[in-house]
């Protein structure tokens, strides 16, 4: 069995701040892939839930970036849209690009207090997610497949990463990514392991 291996590359750079990849990865599966492309300070807890998701399954990688800044916003200075993320910019990403991962699931933050599940995933898909989730977590929870936290595009990499195009793209507010960011992981684990995802 091989063993997943972590790497980073640094990104970008500004006098304040940095951006940096991560990718967790044995070099071949397929399976699953869990994202966080606006961890660090942009969007906090996204890159933790990423990465503790795929620890805890047998076949997983994980793709991150993390941004941080002394001085500005780092969620100004390092929030490109999901629709925007492309291989050339981003050479970790590039190495497993190509994969199409039966499974590609997107953690992002929200500034609302509410769970929403999206991404391009079957509809029935997202409502049972969403319902587990409802359970596990105090905020409520939403299934979305419009508007600007959808992540419906075929654009946007949770689809485009998926061999049938279609990711879960999952918004959370920041209580749940404080504080219930175990049960949110823990959720999901289950519904990979019983073959909801």
């Amino acid at each position: 069995m091989v063993r997943a291996t972590i790497t980073t590359r640094p990104l970008a750079a500004t006098e304040t701040g940095h951006r940096t990849e991560l990718l967790y990865d044995d070099g071949s599966n397929d399976e699953v892939l869990l994202c966080a492309v606006h961890g660090g300070e942009v969007e906090p807890g996204t890159a933790e839930q990423a990465l503790e998701l795929a620890t805890r399954l047998p076949a997983a990688s994980c793709w991150a970036c993390l941004g941080y800044d002394d001085e500005t916003d780092a969620f100004d200075e390092w929030h490109p849209p999901s629709s925007a993320v492309d291989t050339e910019d981003y050479p970790l990403l590039a190495e497993i690009a190509d994969r199409d991962f039966e499974t590609v699931i997107s953690f992002h933050g929200l500034g609302d207090d509410r769970v929403l599940v999206g991404g391009g995933t079957d509809a029935e898909v997202k409502r049972t997610v969403a319902a587990r989730l409802e359970a596990a977590v105090t905020l409520p929870v939403e299934t979305v497949s419009d508007g600007p936290y959808a992540g419906a595009s075929p654009n946007n990499f949770v689809n485009w990463l998926a061999a049938d195009g279609g990711g879960l793209q999952l918004e959370q507010g920041l209580s749940v990514r404080e504080r219930e960011a175990d049960a949110v992981v823990s959720t999901l684990e289950a519904a990979v392991a019983e073959g909801v995802l």
